[in-house]
């Protein structure tokens, strides 16, 4: 009898944890392009999301629970995205950190809803996810807030009137919502959209030609809604055919990657910016220390908004209630801690966050203005 009463004790202290958590370590995806045109957007956020997971691991795991986490590469590619998150919730993550991108992220979030997977996106901030009741949360706005906002720094501090745009369709989702986003912002404030000129990032793309057809109506500003790879080249080629052009970017593109490769082309190209590389806030600078030296280089926004997304699910796992999802506990916090301040969610799981206007001065981006 005694044997029996005992058998039973354990065996209810070997059951598994309700709500968010359970008795075994407990999984998390990642999911990002870390390898080919789009790798250090990739490799600098998945950096970020290593670095949160193992300070976590550190200081004791969740509640006990050591954390375990499985990474992917997408490749920029919609079938090996789908595979990599169906990969991953049949391995029973608790969530898919990423993608990277929001053509990536639409693929993702089709399966991991199957699933019943929470995906907290890092930098895909396609207007197409956005105010939807679903299960894909992310700590940035979405493209509407940043376009308009360089839009208005433009034709406010540089006086731009005629604007033409390049725009990758590799990650039509975003370069489609931003542009259209910009565009209507730059309009109404009386400038004009002069051309729109697309194509699809890949070694064997042509941007003199691409540069060509982009001046053909002569702009005083060129617009690129595109990585810093594929930005770097146009802006080069751009530059080469009509010096005194003003540049722009997306957030997109704005990356170390973007002054490396473009050198003196980029000189005073206007970059939105996700966050405030000068701060001096004690919270960025540890982070910025920290991960300088886990990975030996500059973390930019991907990792930082990587390192903020972890840690969003991290506190949330570790805050869950008896019986609530992963959705609801975060929903239910709602404001979280992050590197520079707090992430705030509303009720469709976007966050809202600011657009830092930079401009590229000396090789280095320089702080124009904050929204």
């Amino acid at each position: 009898m005694i044997r029996i009463i005992i058998s039973a004790m354990i065996g209810l202290l070997l059951l598994p944890l309700t709500g968010c958590g359970e008795s075994k370590p407990l999984k998390l995806g990642f999911i990002g392009g870390t390898s080919g045109r789009v790798a250090d957007l990739g490799v600098a956020g998945r950096n970020g999301v290593i670095l949160a997971v193992e300070k976590r691991n550190a200081a004791g795991g969740i509640n006990g629970q050591s954390i375990e986490l499985l990474l992917k590469d997408d490749k920029q590619d919609a079938a090996t995205a789908k595979r990599a998150a169906k990969e991953l919730a049949d391995s029973g993550v608790k969530a898919i950190l990423g993608p990277m991108t929001s053509s990536m992220a639409l693929e993702v979030v089709t399966v991991s809803e199957l699933f019943g997977t929470l995906t907290m996106g890092i930098t895909a901030t396609t207007n197409e996810l956005a105010g939807k009741d679903d299960l894909f949360f992310r700590t940035l706005s979405p493209t509407m807030d940043h376009a308009s906002e360089t839009a208005e720094y433009l034709r406010s501090h540089k006086q731009s009137e005629r604007v033409a745009i390049i725009y990758d369709l590799k990650n039509k989702s975003y370069s489609e919502s931003w542009m259209h986003d910009f565009s209507q912002a730059f309009e109404l404030l009386g400038g004009d959209i002069v051309s729109k000129t697309s194509f699809v990032s890949s070694d064997q793309v042509r941007f003199e030609r691409i540069a060509s057809d982009a001046l053909k109506e002569n702009p005083d500003s060129v617009v690129m809604v595109a990585n810093s790879v594929d930005a770097a080249l146009l802006s080069k080629q751009l530059r080469t055919m009509n010096p005194g052009i003003q540049l722009a970017t997306s957030e997109w593109a704005g990356t170390e990657r973007l002054i490396e490769l473009g050198g003196r082309y980029v000189e005073h190209t206007v970059v939105p910016q996700y966050f405030d590389r000068n701060s001096q806030n004690p919270g960025y600078l540890a982070f910025y220390n920290a991960y300088y030296q886990r990975f030996g280089h500059a973390p930019g926004f991907p990792g930082l908004v990587g390192f903020n997304a972890t840690n969003v699910v991290l506190d949330s796992l570790e805050a869950c209630q008896e019986g609530e999802s992963l959705k609801q506990a975060i929903l239910r916090i709602k404001a979280f801690s992050g590197v520079s301040g707090k992430v705030v969610f509303d009720a469709f799981g976007d966050a809202k966050s600011k657009t830092y206007l930079t401009e590229i001065v000396d090789g280095q981006f320089r702080l124009g203005v904050t929204h």
